[in-house]
């Protein structure tokens, strides 16, 4: 195909510039205050890129970018067409992404999925974003287009989509002690498939890669997540304040849809996943939130999986649908470790699958959950198991929630709780009706295994298709030092309680 020669002059100029390591390819001097194109953007082609031509566009988008970024802010556009792109040469500011950019005020935009920005070729296992946002980069938005990595050869682990945070910056210009900041990902369609033989990474990577480098207040919202090789968005340490709002997540993604784990031991903070669907999946969970503090999930639709909570602390899962197929036992809602002041409520959870727990709630590694609330619930299970479990839980309150067993569970309960690691501290069990077609074993099991209960009241609770209504039971003597408090409960057999001493409320 015939080369333009307009596009070939600018092309290589703005190579020669790439290779000055300058933190601008475009000076400002030779830059306008707005771009040619129409409304002001920063037109690629005007640059020399011409789309669907096969050609890598990757210089003249780069260079339309840091024109943008040298006139304090722009937008750069991209019409319809696939704009071929290939990792940085050497020299280039960011060597691990194609498109990059650490200045503020900047826009790459796109007129529909019909703008097209490809990563093709041989990566020759080198790590590499298709864009990459880095340390010093404010007001930053990338939207309206479609990333395709299809075409993509011999990736490697961290070969991103989006790279939101990096380990890109110079003491030269200060970035290595400047976050991200506001930073928005708005109706961007990501096809970003494994590729045979290799690996490969996540549709959107967030990460602060020191805690000078952050990344903070992050919107992700209106997003179709077609084809990911890992995670859909995986957010790693450093990151504050991240909104997921509104996106689709796919059949053809291969790892945790949204994964939050903040890698190195230290803790993210701040998270809306808000209203998002997710479709079935081969992995246990769609969701995972690992070291996170103060976060809400709320108004989604899980169609597949459930979410899992490990090490969280002010964490509300809320209003959210999920009909899952489970692959192993672990809970729809399954929290693990420290689980401080979390909160499952309101929520509608439809097991099919392995048998196992709507609701779980358990210690690990030496983490004990604590001030745990499960209320509001409806919770409908098939397969024989418990619908709310709690594992030596301090201070739990388990209220209001509806539970059916629409199969046989003979050793299934609609709550248990079981002192296997420690002792239950003050849980509260109030409000809660329980049904079965079949009998199931208990509306309530209590276990001393041998960790004591501390402090139980049972009250309010119903039953219906109950084998057993408030069940007690003890390793060895001494499980219920305490009497239970135990009123109001309608059953429909009596209670089987005799280690224990129930104490009529006031």
């Amino acid at each position: 195909m015939k080369r333009n020669p307009r596009r070939a002059l600018l092309v290589t100029s703005a190579i020669a510039a790439l290779a000055l390591g300058s933190a601008f390819v475009v000076s400002a001097a030779a830059v306008p205050r707005a771009g040619s194109g129409p409304g002001g953007c920063f037109d690629p082609v005007a640059f020399g890129a011409v789309p669907d031509d096969g050609v890598d566009d990757r210089a003249p988008v780069q260079a339309a970018l840091d024109a943008a970024s040298a006139a304090g802010g722009g937008t750069v556009c991209l019409g319809s067409g696939r704009w071929r792109v290939s990792r940085a040469p050497v020299g280039s500011y960011d060597r691990f992404a194609a498109l990059s950019t650490h200045s503020a005020h900047v826009t790459l935009t796109g007129s529909g999925p019909g703008s097209v920005l490809e990563l093709v070729g041989d990566q020759q296992a080198a790590a590499v974003a298709v864009l990459s946002i880095d340390p010093g980069a404010s007001d930053v938005t990338v939207q309206r287009l479609l990333i395709d990595t299809s075409a993509a050869t011999d990736t490697d682990e961290q070969t991103h989509a989006i790279a939101i945070g990096s380990g890109v910056c110079t003491t030269a210009n200060g970035t290595c002690s400047m976050p991200v900041t506001d930073v928005t990902v708005r109706d961007v369609v990501f096809a970003h498939p494994a590729a045979p033989g290799s690996r490969k990474g996540d549709c959107i990577r967030v990460l602060g890669n020191t805690a000078a480098t952050a990344v903070k207040r992050v919107t992700i919202a209106g997003g179709s997540f077609v084809s990911c090789a890992r995670s859909g968005i995986g957010v790693q340490r450093n990151v504050f304040s991240l909104a997921v709002l509104g996106n689709h997540f796919g059949e053809q993604i291969g790892d945790t849809a949204f994964d939050g784990e903040a890698t190195g031991g230290e803790w993210d903070d701040g998270l809306r996943l808000e209203g998002n669907s997710f479709a079935d999946s081969t992995v246990n969970f769609s969701a995972s939130l690992t070291s996170y503090r103060h976060a809400t999930i709320t108004g989604n639709t899980f169609s597949g999986k459930g979410v899992s909570l490990y090490r969280t602390e002010d964490v509300v899962v809320a209003d959210n649908t999920f009909d899952v197929t489970a692959l192993s036992g672990a809970g729809v809602v399954d929290a693990q470790n420290v689980a401080t002041g979390d909160k499952i409520a309101g929520n509608i959870i439809r097991r099919h699958g392995a048998a196992g727990p709507g609701i779980r709630i358990t210690p690990h590694s030496g983490g004990i959950p604590a001030q745990v609330t499960v209320t509001g619930n409806t919770i409908a299970l098939d397969g024989d198991a418990d619908a709310i479990y709690g594992d030596s839980v301090h201070e739990i309150g388990v209220r209001d929630n509806d539970i059916t067993f629409t199969g046989a569970a003979p050793n299934g309960s609609g709550v248990t709780l079981q002192g296997i690691s420690g002792p239950i501290e003050d849980a509260m069990i109030t409000g809660n009706t329980v049904t079965g077609a079949s009998p199931y074993f208990a509306a309530v099991r209590l276990d001393s295994r041998p960790g004591p209960f501390l402090g139980v009241t049972v009250a309010l609770n119903a039953s219906r298709g109950a084998a057993r209504s408030l069940q007690c039971s003890q390793r060895a003597p001494g499980g219920f030092p305490p009497s239970i408090v135990s009123t109001g409960n309608r059953w429909n057999v009596a209670p089987t309680c005799a280690v224990a001493t129930l104490e009529p409320g006031q």
